[in-house]
């Protein structure tokens, strides 16, 4: 056995030798061929050899055209100077060469070199440079020319090679870095890497130095529009200029849109804080969107995510940030202000700010006043607007009431009369030919038998009571401000429109699903002539219900466990698209027959001066308290007369 393995090593070197050998002989004759080659070269006659230009310099003895791009990143006073004294000192010195001929000067000012995007002189000369106005451009340093490598190295490329007969150099002063000569790049990478590394760290360093500001409240401040800045870190309103800012405000209270104050202030030729006179849209919008107008400061609202692409996001815990309230005076109070910016929300479909009424006395006693198109307006508004107008006894009574009413709470008198009497829920019974409501989590949808009950009216009111969960619809006049018109809107048909604050308050205290629609059967009463229709927001029919049969599925949502009874068809199918409450499920399949009766009772008490009662104003929570539609618009001639 070893003397097989020994035959088979002798063999491997064998073969190894020969390849070797054969490789060998393969190069040398190859190596042969190329000497033979080159001894049969021919020599011609005559011939000229061109030589390369020598190496370019900026102060060699040709002809230049010169242009000068000079840049700070800030406009502060110093960084003034210093572009002053950048354009000064290169005019003298291309003045001074004899064979240099300035045929611009570039300044961007104010203009970080992170990024080209917003140098717009650094734009307009490498535009110049593809139109071949100039062989050379003198810039103080590189990090003047650009702070990001990428751009540096790319942008001198593109100058050197955009005319290969007429290559643009860039001249570093400082550096002495001459882009055309051969040299240069490996040196100008290295500079531009530094440049680079500097402006991550400044941004660095920036942002500590906000870090540590913020945490020592010395807030960071800036002029604006009705304001001034101190050294002390203070805003002081601007008189003059307060004017147009609480113009601005006082006319999005009064129902104008942010196109028709740009109309104005145009028109009065009002300065904004950089002197123009021209307004838009958008800068009015950018008025009322700046805490600052109303005496707050949040510092670090956004952060820039990337110092190079000036990529900005808002400040959701990215950085430390701070809210400071009541930081200064300031030129609208914060009442106003909510106001103002819930009306420009409301997109021009409201006159003026809506008040928030409830009635105080009858029959409708604690029913507060909709507008649906009004946003300002939340559950806890209604609740509070409620309650105002009674006193703690009559509170605690109709909380009891309404805790029986939902079967949160037992009648000891009624269920003595009653108990084991159920009558079921009058949604049970729902028809087309019967008036109902259809709430979806925006808007509002009545049926044709309500328009029906309406048909000699212009215009309705809603009105609800939070405690008693009850939607109320009555006549009204077209000139009350609550009122939703009528005119024009389907008589014959449904009537639908939106009201998405209201439907939210709704959804929200009812634990609804918004995935879901909720139809609502109306009961009628008329008194002098003048119908009014109530609404039981406890008994609700769901529609839309689309899921898998259970059986099918491992997962429910929770929210449509609470309120929605699954119905099978004969089959075992859930082939419904209509539910119920699951609370009816549980063993009462209707009210009592004594809770029917109270709830009737109400409503047979309704009489035609409830109908016409109208309402008390009362401080909306979600607003504050603000000065009356008749004051603003006084306000408003008087501002427009002194501007």
């Amino acid at each position: 056995m070893k003397e097989n393995n020994g035959l088979e090593e002798k063999t491997k070197e064998s073969v190894t030798e020969e390849t070797w050998q054969k490789q060998h002989e393969e190069r040398e004759a190859e190596r042969a061929s190329i000497r033979d080659r080159y001894r049969r070269i021919r020599e011609y006659d005559g011939v000229v050899y061109k030589h390369a230009k020598p190496t370019p310099s900026p102060m060699d003895d040709e002809d230049k055209d010169v242009a000068v791009y000079a840049r700070v990143s800030t406009k502060s006073l110093n960084q003034t100077s210093s572009i002053e004294n950048q354009e000064r000192y290169y005019k003298d010195k291309v003045e001074k060469t004899p064979n240099w001929s300035l045929q611009e000067v570039y300044s961007d000012e104010g203009k970080s070199g992170t990024s080209t995007k917003h140098r717009d002189a650094f734009n307009q000369m490498m535009r110049d440079a593809r139109e071949g106005k100039f062989d050379m451009i003198i810039c103080a340093s590189v990090s003047r020319f650009a702070r990001n490598v990428s751009d540096c190295i790319d942008y001198v490329t593109e100058l050197r090679t955009m005319n290969p007969t007429k290559p643009i150099g860039v001249y570093f002063e400082t550096e002495n870095i001459f882009t055309l000569n051969k040299d240069a790049d490996q040196t100008l990478g290295f500079h531009a890497l530094l440049a680079d590394w500097e402006s991550g760290n400044k941004s660095r360093r920036m942002i500590l130095s906000y870090d540590q500001r913020i945490f020592t409240n010395q807030f960071p401040v800036t002029d604006m529009l009705g304001y001034r800045h101190t050294k002390d870190g203070d805003l002081v309103i601007v008189p003059e200029e307060a004017k147009t800012v609480r113009f601005v405000f006082l006319s999005y209270m009064a129902g104008y849109d942010s196109s028709q104050i740009a109309e104005i202030l145009t028109e009065k030729h009002r300065p904004t804080l950089k002197g123009r006179v021209e307004w838009n849209a958008a800068m009015v919008s950018n008025i009322l969107a700046n805490e600052r107008r109303w005496g707050d400061l949040e510092a670090r609202k956004t952060v820039v995510l990337d110092y190079k692409k000036k990529k900005i996001a808002k400040n959701n815990g990215i950085r430390e940030g701070a809210f400071v309230p009541n930081h200064h005076e300031g030129i609208v109070s914060p009442a106003i202000a909510r106001a103002a910016i819930l009306m420009r929300g409301s997109r021009g479909r409201l006159d003026c700010v809506p008040e928030l009424t409830v009635i105080d006395r009858g029959t409708l006693k604690g029913f507060a006043s909709i507008n649906p198109k009004w946003l300002g307006i939340d559950h806890q508004a209604f609740v509070d607007a409620c309650e105002s107008v009674y006193t703690e006894s009559e509170l605690e009574e109709i909380r009891h009431e309404a805790d029986i009413l939902f079967g949160e709470e037992h009648s000891k008198i009624l269920s003595l009369d009653f108990q084991g009497y159920e009558v079921p829920y009058g949604v049970f019974f729902l028809n087309r030919g019967m008036p109902s409501v259809t709430i979806s989590n925006k808007r509002l949808t009545f049926s044709h038998a309500c328009m029906k009950v309406w048909q000699d009216y212009d215009a309705i009111e809603l009105l609800y009571h939070p405690i008693l969960k009850t939607l109320v619809v009555r006549p009204c006049d077209s000139t009350n401000m609550n009122a939703v018109p009528l005119i024009g809107k389907g008589k014959k048909g449904m009537f639908a429109f939106s009201a998405r604050s209201f439907c939210k308050a709704i959804f929200d205290e009812m634990n609804w699903n918004e995935e879901f629609q909720f139809k609502f059967r109306g009961i009628t009463r008329v008194r002098d002539d003048m119908p009014i229709m109530f609404f039981s927001l406890d008994e609700p029919r769901i529609l839309n219900v689309k899921v898998k049969d259970r059986e099918d599925t491992d997962e429910e949502s929770d929210s449509i466990k609470q309120f929605v009874n699954y119905k099978k068809d004969a089959e075992g199918n859930m082939s419904s698209s209509e539910a119920y409450p699951i609370l009816w499920e549980k063993g009462n399949h209707g009210m009592s027959y004594a809770l029917r009766q109270r709830r009737d009772r109400i409503m047979s008490q309704v009489s035609g001066d409830d109908i016409r009662q109208t309402g008390v104003v009362v401080t909306n929570p979600l607003i504050g308290i603000i000065p009356t539609i008749e004051d603003v618009e006084h306000e408003l001639q008087a501002l427009l007369e002194s501007m």
